[in-house]
């Protein structure tokens, strides 16, 4: 009786596991997605979009280019362009 309780145990532990696997996997990999992957490379394309605004389009004596709007408004903007092509 003690073998049959030991591989019905095995067994049903292996089942749950070829079940439970792939979902905690699936759930795993999204949370590492929305949590590092969006924000990194959001952040990263917002902050090179601000470069090109402030460094490169902005005249040296334009006023606006020590404005922090304009890096929120950029960074916004990298988030945005991220998640848009997640889902498109």
């Amino acid at each position: 009786m003690t073998t049959f309780i030991v591989v019905s145990g095995a067994i049903l532990v292996l089942i749950s596991a070829f079940i439970l696997l792939p979902a905690i996997f699936s759930f795993v990999s999204s949370l590492v997605l929305w949590l590092v992957v969006v924000p990194v490379f959001g952040t990263v394309l917002g902050l090179f979009f601000s470069y090109v605004i402030k460094r490169v389009i902005l005249p040296k004596s334009s006023p606006h280019r020590d404005s922090a709007t304009i890096t929120i408004g950029s960074l916004v903007v990298g988030w945005l362009i991220v998640l848009l092509s997640l889902f498109g």
